[in-house]
């Protein structure tokens, strides 16, 4: 999960470098991490594999510094809302990377709509509506979804 995750961070960074950041010299990311609950171990591990890859990166997206607000959810859709509603709203991101679980993607890809001042990365919900059911334009996925992660194992067996 850890490499996906820095896969996802690079890919992004390179995304990003054309937002238009109100501070000039720095990008705002927020993102949301499972740092609550059940899959808190797994937020802790997205969250150094984000760290990696802006580290690999020098701290900066574009000759920008990275700046780095993190949301904690629980895994729940109700939660990764209220974190990229705190993020986007008062915290002013330019940009989000959320979320883990396949229910806060759809969630938060849904909300997304309602935002199209925001661009969502998704970090790594395998929740094949996040991107391919009613999308969202400002919702883009870089990794796999869950029924990619399956396509050759039924040859397989």
């Amino acid at each position: 999960m850890q490499k996906g995750i820095g896969l996802t961070v690079a890919v992004a960074l390179t995304a990003i470098v054309g937002t238009g950041s109100a501070n000039a010299d720095k990008i705002k990311i927020g993102v949301t991490a499972t740092l609550e609950g059940t899959y808190t171990v797994l937020g802790e591990d997205g969250m150094r594999g984000y760290e990696l890859a802006v580290k690999a990166h020098n701290g900066k997206a574009g000759g920008k510094e990275i700046e780095t607000i993190v949301g904690a959810t629980d895994a729940s859709p109700d939660s990764a809302i209220r974190a990229v509603k705190k993020l986007v709203e008062q915290d002013k991101v330019d940009v989000l990377m959320s979320p883990l679980s396949g229910s806060e993607g759809i969630a938060v890809k849904d909300w997304s709509k309602t935002q199209p001042q925001i661009t969502v990365i998704n970090a790594s919900s395998g929740a094949l509506e996040t991107t391919y059911v009613d999308p969202s334009p400002t919702f883009y996925r870089y990794n796999l979804d869950g029924a990619q992660w399956q396509a050759g194992l039924g040859d397989y067996i």
